[in-house]
Protein backbone atom coordinates (compact mmCIF):
# COMPACT_ATOMS: atom_id res chain seq x y z
CA UNK A 1 0.00 0.00 0.00
CA UNK A 2 1.15 3.49 -1.16
CA UNK A 3 0.24 6.95 0.58
CA UNK A 4 1.38 9.48 -1.82
CA UNK A 5 1.43 12.98 -1.28
CA UNK A 6 -1.02 14.17 -4.58
CA UNK A 7 -2.29 17.64 -5.96
CA UNK A 8 -5.63 17.60 -6.28
CA UNK A 9 -5.30 18.67 -10.00
CA UNK A 10 -1.87 19.50 -10.30
CA UNK A 11 0.69 16.79 -9.08
CA UNK A 12 3.64 18.00 -11.16
CA UNK A 13 3.26 21.34 -9.13
CA UNK A 14 3.25 19.53 -5.71
CA UNK A 15 6.79 17.78 -6.83
CA UNK A 16 8.22 21.04 -7.99
CA UNK A 17 7.10 22.85 -5.30
CA UNK A 18 8.84 20.26 -2.61
CA UNK A 19 12.09 20.46 -4.77
CA UNK A 20 11.62 24.01 -4.50
CA UNK A 21 11.42 23.90 -0.53
CA UNK A 22 14.24 22.03 0.01
CA UNK A 23 16.48 23.54 -2.07
CA UNK A 24 15.41 26.78 -0.37
CA UNK A 25 15.04 25.49 3.20
CA UNK A 26 18.24 27.23 4.64
CA UNK A 27 16.83 30.67 3.48
CA UNK A 28 13.31 30.14 4.71
CA UNK A 29 11.85 32.22 7.49
CA UNK A 30 9.90 30.25 10.54
CA UNK A 31 6.32 30.40 8.86
CA UNK A 32 4.78 29.84 12.72
CA UNK A 33 3.59 33.57 13.70
CA UNK A 34 -0.35 32.92 12.23
CA UNK A 35 -2.68 29.82 13.41
CA UNK A 36 -3.85 26.66 11.92
CA UNK A 37 -7.38 25.75 12.04
CA UNK A 38 -8.08 22.09 10.92
CA UNK A 39 -10.67 19.28 11.91
CA UNK A 40 -12.65 16.88 10.57
CA UNK A 41 -16.54 16.85 8.93
CA UNK A 42 -18.52 13.38 9.98
CA UNK A 43 -22.68 12.97 9.10
CA UNK A 44 -24.61 12.21 12.21
CA UNK A 45 -23.87 8.17 12.03
CA UNK A 46 -20.49 9.31 12.31
CA UNK A 47 -19.39 8.75 8.98
CA UNK A 48 -16.74 10.88 7.03
CA UNK A 49 -18.34 13.80 4.59
CA UNK A 50 -15.57 14.49 1.67
CA UNK A 51 -16.22 17.14 -0.65
CA UNK A 52 -17.26 19.77 2.09
CA UNK A 53 -16.90 23.22 2.24
CA UNK A 54 -14.72 24.89 5.21
CA UNK A 55 -15.19 28.59 5.19
CA UNK A 56 -13.22 30.74 7.50
CA UNK A 57 -13.91 34.25 8.48
CA UNK A 58 -11.65 36.47 10.34
CA UNK A 59 -14.16 38.92 12.12
CA UNK A 60 -11.52 42.14 12.11
CA UNK A 61 -10.67 42.08 8.38
CA UNK A 62 -13.74 40.15 6.94
CA UNK A 63 -11.26 37.95 5.19
CA UNK A 64 -12.64 34.54 3.99
CA UNK A 65 -10.40 31.42 3.67
CA UNK A 66 -11.73 28.60 1.99
CA UNK A 67 -10.67 25.25 3.01
CA UNK A 68 -12.61 21.49 1.16
CA UNK A 69 -12.25 18.03 3.13
CA UNK A 70 -10.97 15.69 1.80
CA UNK A 71 -11.75 11.47 1.79
CA UNK A 72 -11.36 10.66 5.13
CA UNK A 73 -13.65 14.43 5.85
CA UNK A 74 -10.59 16.50 6.83
CA UNK A 75 -9.59 19.54 6.27
CA UNK A 76 -7.07 22.25 7.23
CA UNK A 77 -6.73 25.67 6.43
CA UNK A 78 -3.00 26.71 7.55
CA UNK A 79 -1.62 30.56 7.53
CA UNK A 80 -4.56 32.19 9.13
CA UNK A 81 -4.06 35.94 10.66
CA UNK A 82 -4.55 36.00 14.49
CA UNK A 83 -8.02 36.96 15.72
CA UNK A 84 -10.99 35.89 16.11
CA UNK A 85 -12.92 33.90 13.61
CA UNK A 86 -16.18 32.03 12.84
CA UNK A 87 -15.68 28.88 10.95
CA UNK A 88 -18.75 27.12 8.77
CA UNK A 89 -19.06 23.87 7.04
CA UNK A 90 -21.67 23.55 3.60
CA UNK A 91 -22.19 20.44 1.61
CA UNK A 92 -25.32 19.59 -0.16
CA UNK A 93 -27.91 17.62 0.75
CA UNK A 94 -26.97 18.77 4.55
CA UNK A 95 -27.98 21.33 7.09
CA UNK A 96 -25.17 24.27 7.30
CA UNK A 97 -23.49 24.27 10.32
CA UNK A 98 -21.86 27.65 12.17
CA UNK A 99 -18.72 27.37 14.71
CA UNK A 100 -18.30 30.63 16.62
CA UNK A 101 -15.65 32.17 19.31
CA UNK A 102 -12.68 30.40 17.56
CA UNK A 103 -9.73 32.65 18.97
CA UNK A 104 -6.07 31.95 16.86
CA UNK A 105 -3.45 32.70 18.63
CA UNK A 106 0.20 33.26 17.65
CA UNK A 107 1.50 29.94 16.38
CA UNK A 108 -1.67 28.07 17.21
CA UNK A 109 -3.53 24.98 15.98
CA UNK A 110 -7.06 24.87 16.74
CA UNK A 111 -9.26 21.09 15.91
CA UNK A 112 -12.62 22.48 14.64
CA UNK A 113 -15.15 19.64 14.02
CA UNK A 114 -18.48 19.77 12.47
CA UNK A 115 -20.90 16.96 12.86
CA UNK A 116 -23.67 17.86 10.28
CA UNK A 117 -27.46 16.31 10.10
CA UNK A 118 -29.46 15.56 6.86
CA UNK A 119 -31.16 18.40 5.49
CA UNK A 120 -31.36 21.80 3.04
CA UNK A 121 -28.46 23.88 2.96
CA UNK A 122 -30.83 26.98 4.12
CA UNK A 123 -30.96 25.01 7.29
CA UNK A 124 -28.39 26.60 9.14
CA UNK A 125 -27.39 25.83 12.96
CA UNK A 126 -24.99 28.08 14.79
CA UNK A 127 -22.77 26.53 17.90
CA UNK A 128 -21.45 29.66 19.92
CA UNK A 129 -18.46 28.64 22.12
CA UNK A 130 -14.66 29.16 22.68
CA UNK A 131 -12.60 26.23 21.02
CA UNK A 132 -10.65 24.40 23.30
CA UNK A 133 -7.59 26.43 24.88
CA UNK A 134 -5.19 22.99 25.30
CA UNK A 135 -3.27 22.25 21.62
CA UNK A 136 -3.72 18.41 21.31
CA UNK A 137 -1.90 18.76 18.30
CA UNK A 138 1.85 20.54 18.73
CA UNK A 139 3.77 18.90 21.42
CA UNK A 140 5.83 22.38 22.27
CA UNK A 141 5.98 23.57 25.34
CA UNK A 142 5.26 27.25 25.82
CA UNK A 143 3.23 30.16 26.74
CA UNK A 144 1.53 32.67 25.24
CA UNK A 145 1.04 36.40 26.55
CA UNK A 146 -1.83 38.04 25.19
CA UNK A 147 -2.37 41.62 24.15
CA UNK A 148 -4.24 42.25 27.02
CA UNK A 149 -1.53 41.34 29.48
CA UNK A 150 0.95 43.50 27.30
CA UNK A 151 -1.04 46.21 27.91
CA UNK A 152 -2.39 45.87 31.54
CA UNK A 153 0.14 44.14 33.23
CA UNK A 154 2.92 46.75 34.67
CA UNK A 155 6.02 47.09 33.25
CA UNK A 156 8.55 49.26 34.35
CA UNK A 157 9.01 51.76 31.00
CA UNK A 158 6.94 49.51 29.19
CA UNK A 159 9.55 47.56 28.14
CA UNK A 160 7.66 44.34 27.33
CA UNK A 161 10.58 41.85 26.84
CA UNK A 162 10.37 41.50 30.92
CA UNK A 163 7.05 39.42 30.71
CA UNK A 164 8.77 36.67 29.00
CA UNK A 165 9.69 35.84 32.58
CA UNK A 166 6.23 34.60 33.17
CA UNK A 167 6.71 31.51 30.96
CA UNK A 168 7.42 28.43 33.26
CA UNK A 169 11.46 27.72 33.67
CA UNK A 170 11.79 31.38 32.33
CA UNK A 171 14.08 33.90 34.53
CA UNK A 172 15.55 37.32 34.25
CA UNK A 173 18.92 38.27 34.47
CA UNK A 174 18.58 42.35 35.35
CA UNK A 175 21.43 44.69 33.98
CA UNK A 176 24.62 44.34 36.11
CA UNK A 177 23.94 40.75 37.72
CA UNK A 178 26.40 38.10 37.66
CA UNK A 179 26.30 36.28 34.32
CA UNK A 180 24.34 39.19 33.07
CA UNK A 181 25.11 41.10 30.25
CA UNK A 182 27.37 44.96 31.09
CA UNK A 183 29.31 44.31 27.76
CA UNK A 184 27.01 44.24 25.73
CA UNK A 185 24.55 47.01 27.23
CA UNK A 186 22.02 47.67 29.27
CA UNK A 187 19.82 45.10 27.97
CA UNK A 188 18.23 42.32 30.44
CA UNK A 189 18.89 39.08 29.47
CA UNK A 190 16.67 35.39 30.19
CA UNK A 191 17.36 32.08 31.06
CA UNK A 192 15.16 29.37 30.21
CA UNK A 193 14.70 26.10 31.52
CA UNK A 194 18.42 26.87 33.09
CA UNK A 195 19.86 27.28 29.10
CA UNK A 196 22.16 30.06 28.21
CA UNK A 197 20.51 33.81 27.16
CA UNK A 198 23.10 33.55 24.16
CA UNK A 199 21.27 30.63 22.56
CA UNK A 200 17.54 31.90 22.21
CA UNK A 201 16.06 33.13 19.07
CA UNK A 202 14.01 36.45 18.94
CA UNK A 203 11.36 36.46 16.37
CA UNK A 204 9.30 39.24 15.18
CA UNK A 205 7.20 38.56 12.17
CA UNK A 206 9.03 36.00 11.39
CA UNK A 207 12.46 38.20 11.24
CA UNK A 208 14.92 37.96 13.77
CA UNK A 209 15.96 40.79 15.77
CA UNK A 210 18.82 40.08 18.28
CA UNK A 211 21.06 42.19 19.02
CA UNK A 212 24.66 42.07 19.28
CA UNK A 213 25.98 38.53 20.06
CA UNK A 214 22.14 37.63 20.42
CA UNK A 215 21.86 39.47 23.99
CA UNK A 216 18.29 40.59 23.41
CA UNK A 217 16.04 42.53 20.81
CA UNK A 218 15.13 46.95 21.53
CA UNK A 219 17.67 49.27 22.89
CA UNK A 220 21.18 48.40 24.64
CA UNK A 221 22.38 51.61 25.74
CA UNK A 222 18.21 52.21 27.09
CA UNK A 223 17.93 48.77 28.26
CA UNK A 224 14.18 48.77 26.63
CA UNK A 225 12.35 46.52 24.24
CA UNK A 226 9.60 48.93 23.03
CA UNK A 227 6.45 47.49 21.14
CA UNK A 228 3.72 47.34 24.01
CA UNK A 229 1.28 49.29 21.61
CA UNK A 230 2.85 47.23 18.13
CA UNK A 231 3.22 43.89 19.90
CA UNK A 232 -0.41 41.85 19.25
CA UNK A 233 0.75 38.93 21.49
CA UNK A 234 3.99 36.94 21.93
CA UNK A 235 5.14 32.84 22.78
CA UNK A 236 7.85 31.71 24.53
CA UNK A 237 8.75 28.24 23.51
CA UNK A 238 10.88 26.55 26.02
CA UNK A 239 11.42 22.94 24.45
CA UNK A 240 9.91 20.21 21.82
CA UNK A 241 9.46 22.96 19.37
CA UNK A 242 9.44 22.30 15.81
CA UNK A 243 12.52 21.93 13.95
CA UNK A 244 11.34 24.98 11.61
CA UNK A 245 12.62 27.69 14.36
CA UNK A 246 16.26 26.33 14.36
CA UNK A 247 18.23 27.60 17.17
CA UNK A 248 19.42 25.40 20.50
CA UNK A 249 17.62 27.46 23.36
CA UNK A 250 14.05 29.38 23.98
CA UNK A 251 12.55 30.78 20.60
CA UNK A 252 10.25 34.55 21.32
CA UNK A 253 7.58 34.47 18.79
CA UNK A 254 6.35 37.90 18.21
CA UNK A 255 3.80 39.01 15.69
CA UNK A 256 2.72 43.04 15.36
CA UNK A 257 -0.93 44.33 15.10
CA UNK A 258 -2.66 45.03 11.71
CA UNK A 259 -5.22 46.95 11.00
CA UNK A 260 -8.90 45.72 10.78
CA UNK A 261 -12.17 47.51 9.20
CA UNK A 262 -12.64 49.18 12.16
CA UNK A 263 -10.67 52.26 12.87
CA UNK A 264 -8.48 52.28 15.95
CA UNK A 265 -6.34 54.02 17.60
CA UNK A 266 -4.55 55.07 21.01
CA UNK A 267 -2.34 57.97 22.63
CA UNK A 268 -0.34 57.61 26.02
CA UNK A 269 1.43 59.86 28.00
CA UNK A 270 3.79 58.88 31.12
CA UNK A 271 6.04 60.95 33.38
CA UNK A 272 7.88 59.64 36.15
CA UNK A 273 9.98 61.87 38.67
CA UNK A 274 12.02 61.47 41.45
CA UNK A 275 9.75 63.22 44.11
CA UNK A 276 8.52 59.89 46.25
CA UNK A 277 11.83 58.00 45.86
CA UNK A 278 13.83 57.21 48.75
CA UNK A 279 17.58 58.60 48.38
CA UNK A 280 19.89 56.25 47.54
CA UNK A 281 22.31 54.51 50.07
CA UNK A 282 25.32 56.02 47.71
CA UNK A 283 23.49 59.79 48.04
CA UNK A 284 26.22 61.34 50.25
CA UNK A 285 25.03 64.61 48.94
CA UNK A 286 22.10 64.43 49.03
CA UNK A 287 18.54 62.51 46.43
CA UNK A 288 19.47 63.50 43.07
CA UNK A 289 17.02 64.34 40.45
CA UNK A 290 15.65 61.84 37.87
CA UNK A 291 13.13 62.49 35.23
CA UNK A 292 11.46 60.20 32.58
CA UNK A 293 9.06 61.17 30.17
CA UNK A 294 7.36 58.29 27.35
CA UNK A 295 4.34 59.37 24.86
CA UNK A 296 3.14 58.05 21.70
CA UNK A 297 0.27 56.67 20.18
CA UNK A 298 -0.89 53.83 17.82
CA UNK A 299 -3.86 53.96 14.81
CA UNK A 300 -5.35 51.55 12.24
CA UNK A 301 -7.78 50.51 9.90
CA UNK A 302 -8.86 49.81 6.58
CA UNK A 303 -7.66 51.28 3.27
CA UNK A 304 -9.59 49.43 1.54
CA UNK A 305 -12.94 47.33 3.50
CA UNK A 306 -11.99 43.75 3.49
CA UNK A 307 -9.05 43.66 1.35
CA UNK A 308 -6.18 46.66 2.65
CA UNK A 309 -5.19 47.36 6.08
CA UNK A 310 -2.80 49.74 7.97
CA UNK A 311 -1.15 49.77 11.06
CA UNK A 312 0.85 52.58 12.68
CA UNK A 313 2.71 53.53 16.34
CA UNK A 314 5.22 55.93 17.81
CA UNK A 315 6.89 55.64 21.19
CA UNK A 316 9.56 58.03 22.33
CA UNK A 317 11.36 58.29 25.62
CA UNK A 318 12.85 61.39 27.17
CA UNK A 319 15.22 60.76 30.42
CA UNK A 320 17.57 62.45 32.48
CA UNK A 321 18.96 60.83 35.44
CA UNK A 322 21.78 62.41 37.90
CA UNK A 323 23.88 59.50 39.83
CA UNK A 324 26.26 59.53 42.80
CA UNK A 325 29.11 57.66 42.37
CA UNK A 326 32.08 57.22 45.07
CA UNK A 327 35.56 57.59 43.69
CA UNK A 328 39.14 56.96 45.13
CA UNK A 329 40.96 59.90 43.99
CA UNK A 330 45.09 60.36 44.76
CA UNK A 331 45.23 62.83 47.95
CA UNK A 332 46.77 66.51 48.36
CA UNK A 333 50.23 64.40 48.95
CA UNK A 334 50.18 62.26 46.06
CA UNK A 335 49.59 65.33 44.36
CA UNK A 336 52.88 66.44 45.28
CA UNK A 337 54.60 63.28 45.17
CA UNK A 338 54.54 62.06 49.11
CA UNK A 339 53.31 58.45 49.39
CA UNK A 340 53.20 57.28 53.24
CA UNK A 341 55.73 59.72 54.07
CA UNK A 342 58.09 59.33 51.59
CA UNK A 343 58.74 61.91 49.01
CA UNK A 344 58.76 59.81 45.37
CA UNK A 345 58.46 62.56 43.37
CA UNK A 346 56.78 63.66 40.34
CA UNK A 347 57.17 63.53 36.96
CA UNK A 348 55.49 66.80 34.85
CA UNK A 349 54.10 64.90 32.34
CA UNK A 350 51.71 63.05 35.10
CA UNK A 351 51.47 66.03 37.18
CA UNK A 352 48.70 67.59 34.96
CA UNK A 353 46.74 64.79 34.85
CA UNK A 354 46.35 64.30 38.95
CA UNK A 355 45.04 67.66 39.16
CA UNK A 356 42.46 66.82 36.49
CA UNK A 357 41.08 64.46 39.94
CA UNK A 358 39.17 66.06 42.67
CA UNK A 359 40.21 65.96 45.75
CA UNK A 360 38.87 63.53 48.38
CA UNK A 361 36.46 64.29 51.35
CA UNK A 362 37.17 60.74 52.84
CA UNK A 363 41.15 60.42 53.69
CA UNK A 364 42.12 56.30 53.20
CA UNK A 365 45.85 55.12 53.43
CA UNK A 366 48.38 55.18 50.63
CA UNK A 367 48.09 58.35 49.18
CA UNK A 368 44.47 58.04 47.53
CA UNK A 369 41.40 59.08 49.26
CA UNK A 370 37.36 58.70 48.20
CA UNK A 371 34.78 61.53 47.05
CA UNK A 372 31.07 61.89 45.88
CA UNK A 373 30.79 63.03 43.08
CA UNK A 374 27.48 63.87 41.10
CA UNK A 375 26.85 64.03 37.44
CA UNK A 376 24.14 63.96 34.47
CA UNK A 377 22.65 61.03 31.90
CA UNK A 378 20.88 62.27 29.79
CA UNK A 379 19.40 60.30 26.81
CA UNK A 380 16.08 59.77 24.70
CA UNK A 381 14.49 56.98 22.22
CA UNK A 382 12.22 57.14 19.11
CA UNK A 383 10.44 53.79 18.14
CA UNK A 384 8.21 53.48 14.99
CA UNK A 385 6.34 50.81 13.25
CA UNK A 386 4.16 50.82 10.07
CA UNK A 387 2.72 47.77 8.77
CA UNK A 388 0.87 46.85 5.74
CA UNK A 389 -1.24 44.19 4.95
CA UNK A 390 -3.52 43.59 1.30
CA UNK A 391 -5.36 40.43 0.48
CA UNK A 392 -5.28 40.30 -3.30
CA UNK A 393 -7.77 36.99 -3.36
CA UNK A 394 -8.24 34.38 -0.85
CA UNK A 395 -5.12 32.52 -2.53
CA UNK A 396 -2.47 35.70 -2.38
CA UNK A 397 -1.87 38.00 0.21
CA UNK A 398 1.10 40.94 0.81
CA UNK A 399 2.49 41.69 4.11
CA UNK A 400 5.31 44.64 4.90
CA UNK A 401 6.43 45.78 7.76
CA UNK A 402 9.19 48.40 8.47
CA UNK A 403 10.93 49.22 12.67
CA UNK A 404 13.31 51.63 13.34
CA UNK A 405 14.67 52.16 16.78
CA UNK A 406 17.01 54.76 17.66
CA UNK A 407 18.26 55.77 20.84
CA UNK A 408 21.00 57.95 22.36
CA UNK A 409 22.24 58.50 25.88
CA UNK A 410 25.22 60.71 27.19
CA UNK A 411 26.96 58.18 29.79
CA UNK A 412 28.54 60.88 32.12
CA UNK A 413 30.49 57.84 34.06
CA UNK A 414 31.56 55.77 31.31
CA UNK A 415 35.16 55.37 31.63
CA UNK A 416 35.19 55.08 35.19
CA UNK A 417 33.89 56.85 38.79
CA UNK A 418 34.75 60.12 37.70
CA UNK A 419 32.65 62.22 35.20
CA UNK A 420 35.71 63.24 33.27
CA UNK A 421 35.61 60.95 30.32
CA UNK A 422 32.08 60.12 29.62
CA UNK A 423 30.38 58.93 26.27
CA UNK A 424 27.78 59.42 23.83
CA UNK A 425 26.28 55.48 23.54
CA UNK A 426 23.83 55.13 20.64
CA UNK A 427 21.62 52.49 18.75
CA UNK A 428 20.32 52.16 15.47
CA UNK A 429 18.05 49.40 14.83
CA UNK A 430 16.06 48.51 11.50
CA UNK A 431 14.20 46.08 10.25
CA UNK A 432 11.98 45.37 7.30
CA UNK A 433 10.22 42.28 6.64
CA UNK A 434 7.46 41.80 3.69
CA UNK A 435 5.88 38.50 2.70
CA UNK A 436 4.02 37.23 -0.21
CA UNK A 437 2.09 34.27 0.59
CA UNK A 438 0.33 32.26 -2.44
CA UNK A 439 -1.87 29.23 -2.03
CA UNK A 440 -0.45 27.33 -5.01
CA UNK A 441 -2.95 24.42 -4.62
CA UNK A 442 -4.73 22.28 -1.86
CA UNK A 443 -2.19 18.81 -1.06
CA UNK A 444 -4.29 15.74 0.25
CA UNK A 445 -3.15 12.32 1.34
CA UNK A 446 -4.48 9.59 -0.94
CA UNK A 447 -6.54 6.70 0.36
CA UNK A 448 -4.99 3.96 0.64
CA UNK A 449 -5.02 1.70 -2.55
CA UNK A 450 -6.65 -1.46 -2.39
CA UNK A 451 -4.24 -4.77 -2.13
CA UNK A 452 -3.62 -6.40 -5.34
CA UNK A 453 -3.13 -9.82 -3.46
CA UNK A 454 0.85 -9.80 -4.69
CA UNK A 455 3.50 -9.37 -2.58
Amino acid sequence: MTHPLLCERCPWRAVAVAVLVLLTSGSLAAQAVRGTVQGTVTDSSGGSLPGVTVELKNLGTGVVQTAVTNAEGRYTAPDLQLGEYEVQATLTGFQSMIRRGITLRVGSQVVVDFQLGVGAVQETITVTGAAPTVDTVSSAVGAVIEQKQIADLPLNGRNFAQLISLAPGANEIPFGAAGGNSFFGRQSNFTVSGARPEGQAFLLDNTNIQGFWNRGPGSNVFGTTLGVEAIAEFQTLTNTYSAQFGGNGAVINAVTKSGTNQLRGSAFEFYRNSKLDAKNYFDTLGKQPFSKHQFGGSAGGALKQNKAFFFVTYEGIQQDRTETRIATVPDANARLGIVNGVNVGVNPAIAPLLDLYPLPTTPLSGGVGQVALIASSPGHENYSLARLDYTISDKTSIFGRYVLDTAEVFDAFAGSNIPLWGADQSTNNQYFTTEVRRIICSIRAAAAAPPTGKR
